[in-house]
């Protein structure tokens, strides 16, 4: 009985919080309506070319503010600038911040700085520009967070006229969080307090197109290589670990050239066609791989949901010039053998209710807690075979509501729009709230001859990603945004460097900022006051505090000496421009560190 009383104590407390101080209220929104400037896309005529795109001048900083703060422009100094244009950023705004050398060959002198301050705090940050050489590779930016706690990374330029990405998220009394590295791998299960009670169509979540083309294989004979086939840089486990919640996984059976009963394992694969008489592509990582990458993730990191779709599940012999191979049973048993290796898969849930509409509590809460891996199977390919197997948790893609949303565009600036209109208007929460599951597909599709010229990598990080945190951000809005935000090459800021401590936390910090931030400022979506604003937070916040310098080349100070600021300019020349368009007239020594 009196645990009865006890329960009932609890849930009238539970409720009193609701309807009062702790509850989401309208009047406590702090997201922005105000529009920033309008960037400019990469010319992809151009600056792809990567002569011409040495030689460049013009390069920008995007800043992403999943704050309730505005972070707010001091001051700027630049030498030997054209331009040097930085400015505010609104609460959930992006900002494009343009930069252009004078001269095409930079010298040690030409450098800039911007200085910001969050809005209500103490905590100030800062932008060092600089150059040092002709090539894009000698004009970098130091992203200094050292006054915040947060550390400092210096980047150099993916391109000409190409961009560096800055996100931050948190508030003063949540703490603040940057990309310049990544947190623990299980950021749902860190912000579970916040997400649980949401309908996983009310959750933003990082995702991977061509999530197993991590690398060219050749298990199949194609002309498919590194430039036209490989959509990323790093392996599922690592784009797990970059916060990706939303794989894209294309998987084939490969057969012997002789004898189409002789399977030669299970691939990932990227063709142009899986049905045609000849495809075209290559093939990644093996399917074993894949399971055994996932299973090291979710043994690290409990709790988290994690969606794979499944495409193509078709053969196709060595040398794909005989039209496919339709899985008959015996291979359909093989396919599931393998993905029963899968550890927290999740049986038998509830189909009744479309996965959408479930709340993220229901998958994050199974295992004991160790959460959910969730195979949606695209079964168009699959004939006289199950199209699911719900006992072993594997479901037919209609099991979810999806809106699946693929420009299929060459260029940047019309894919950028193309995708915005189409998620900017999904209406989330109370009446006509959007009922469906929407992935939105930010990357190019450029043709064969311009994806093996430039390459798909360079499409990726001179021009789909960077626009990502301008035009992106700018479409979206606490009533409105896609639940999967797909891209290639997650993680990689500078062509074919891999290493963890040369990726950029972008979207990782991304995914959990619009959830802790933008989406928590709808009160039809979240019931509670967003967690940036209350002024005590229940979940554990952050990780190890580490206010260390990660350099280009992916070295790590840990403990630097407080003076070290690289990218500092130590003296401000005569000449010198500052923000109010006043010109130093002599030679000083810089007074901001």
């Amino acid at each position: 009985m009196r645990v009865l009383q006890s329960l009932a104590l609890v849930a009238s407390f539970a409720r009193l919080l609701v309807n009062g101080q702790d509850a989401c209220k309208p009047q406590d929104r702090t997201f922005s309506t105000e529009q920033t400037p309008a960037g400019k896309y990469q010319p992809s005529s151009v600056f792809m070319n990567p002569t011409s795109g040495l030689m460049s001048s013009k390069f920008y900083v995007s800043i992403v503010n999943l704050t309730p703060h505005r972070i707010k422009l001091e001051n700027t100094h630049s030498y030997q600038m054209d331009t040097f244009d930085f400015g505010d950023i609104p609460q959930g705004r992006g900002r494009q911040n343009t930069v252009k050398y004078r001269n095409r060959i930079a010298t040690q002198d030409d450098a800039g700085e911007a200085y910001y301050r969050i809005d209500g705090t103490d905590r100030k940050f800062a932008l060092r520009l600089k150059g040092t050489g002709p090539a894009v590779d000698q004009r970098s930016v130091t992203v200094d967070l050292s006054e915040m706690n947060l550390g400092q990374r210096v980047y150099k330029f993916p391109g000409g006229e190409s961009s560096v990405s800055l996100v931050i998220t948190g508030s003063a009394k949540y703490g603040f969080y940057a990309s310049i590295r990544h947190d623990r791998g299980g950021w749902m299960r860190w912000i579970y307090n916040t997400i649980k009670d949401r309908p996983i169509r009310h959750l933003f979540l990082p995702g991977t197109h061509d999530s197993g083309m991590s690398k060219i294989t050749n298990k199949i004979t194609s002309i498919g290589n590194s430039f036209n086939t490989q959509n990323q840089g790093i392996n599922i486990y690592d784009q797990l670990r970059a916060g990706s919640r939303w794989f894209d996984l294309r998987i084939g059976s490969v057969h012997d050239n002789d004898n189409a009963n002789r399977i030669l394992g299970f691939h990932t694969l990227h063709v142009n066609d899986e049905t045609a008489s000849l495809s075209i592509g290559n093939s990644g990582e093996s399917l074993d791989e894949v399971v055994s990458e996932i299973n090291l993730f979710t043994r690290e990191n409990p709790g988290e949901v994690v969606f794979f779709s499944l495409r193509y599940l078709i053969g196709r012999y060595e040398f794909p010039d005989r039209g496919p191979i339709y899985w008959n049973t015996q291979l359909w048993n093989d396919f599931l053998s393998k993905l029963r290796g899968v550890n927290n898969r999740c049986p038998d849930l509830d189909t009744s209710v479309p996965f959408q509409n479930q709340p993220a509590s229901y998958f994050m809460d199974r295992n004991d807690g160790k959460g959910c891996v969730i195979f949606l199977l695209n079964g168009q390919n699959l004939r006289g075979v199950p199209k699911e197997s719900v006992g072993d948790g594997l479901y037919a893609q209609n099991r979810i509501g999806l809106k699946d949303h693929w420009s299929n565009m060459q260029s940047t600036d019309s894919m950028a729009p193309d995708q915005v209109n189409n998620f900017k208007n999904l209406k989330r929460g109370g009446n006509g709230d959007f009922n469906q599951f929407h992935i939105a597909q930010w990357l190019v599709s450029p043709d064969a001859l311009a994806s093996t010229t430039y390459g798909l990598q360079a499409f990726a990080l001179q021009q789909a990603n960077p626009t990502l945190y301008w035009a992106g951000v700018s479409g979206m809005s606490p009533e409105s945004w896609p639940n999967v935000m797909m891209v290639d090459y997650v993680g990689v800021q500078q062509k074919d460097q891999t290493g963890w401590n040369t990726l950029s936390a972008e979207m990782y910090w991304l995914g959990v900022g619009m959830n802790l931030y933008v989406i928590s400022e709808n009160c039809d979506v979240n019931k509670w006051k967003s967690p940036l604003i209350k002024a005590r937070e229940l979940e554990l916040a952050g990780g190890e505090e580490w206010n260390g310098i990660i350099y280009a080349n992916g070295t790590v100070l840990d403990h630097p000496s407080p003076e070290l600021h690289p990218g500092h300019s130590s003296v401000l020349r005569n000449g010198t421009i500052f923000a109010n368009g006043s010109v130093l007239e002599t030679t000083i020594l810089n007074p901001w560190i």
